[in-house]
């Protein structure tokens, strides 16, 4: 079978100089999607820069994995934010002309 758009948990790993068992646990905590084909886990090409973000959170700021998934929640708490002010200023607008 072939895979499309996916590099192995091995290779990211390998390259990133991180422990499986890091992502494994992201995975587990549901900060990145991680596909299982044939007993090897993939990640998907769109989630390789949120995982790569997640990677420096804790080898440059030596943040631990709990750490790293509440600092996850809320910057996408806060990316959420700034999407709905976008929406509101836009429906603001129609009002004002």
């Amino acid at each position: 079978m072939r895979i499309k758009n996916v590099i192995t948990v091995n290779d990211f790993c390998v390259y990133h100089n991180v422990e499986y068992a890091f992502v494994d646990y992201l995975a587990d905590a549901g900060l990145v999607k991680v596909k299982s084909v044939n007993k090897t886990n993939y990640i998907p090409i769109d989630e390789i820069q949120k995982l790569e973000r997640l990677v420096r959170l804790h080898n440059e700021l030596e943040i631990n994995e709990p750490g790293i998934a509440t600092i996850n929640n809320l910057l996408q708490r806060l990316e959420d934010m700034q999407h709905e002010m976008s929406y509101l200023k836009s429906r603001l607008s129609l009002y004002e002309h």
